[in-house]
């Protein structure tokens, strides 16, 4: 753990290391309590640097499914309600939607 050694950083030297605007790396220093404020004077420790790196990666989210479309030999994808696919099927002027219709609704 660091001590009295560790160097102390001003916002411009933050910002030239991170790559970053000033008032983005005190926004997100102030929102994760990553730096020493002074009145006006916001400093930074290379441990709170470390932080705002990890603060800035985006959390991982969990992979969304696939959403599959129906294909015409096939059944539907779901993705439509029963009455809203008939609907489309009746106005539709297309051989195929007629043929699906007749299959999937007797008529």
């Amino acid at each position: 753990m660091g001590g009295l050694e560790d160097k102390i950083f001003t916002v411009d030297e933050a910002a030239d290391y991170l790559r970053c605007t000033r008032r983005g790396i005190i926004k997100v220093a102030k929102r994760h309590g990553l730096c020493m404020v002074r009145g006006r004077e916001v400093t930074f420790t290379r441990t709170d640097i470390l932080g705002i790196i990890e603060a800035l990666r985006p959390s991982p989210k969990e992979p969304r499914a696939l959403t599959v479309r129906g294909h015409i030999d096939r059944q539907p994808a779901g993705s439509a309600s029963p009455k809203l696919r008939k609907l489309f099927l009746e106005r539709s002027n297309r051989k195929w939607a007629k043929k699906l219709l007749k299959e999937e609704f007797g008529e």
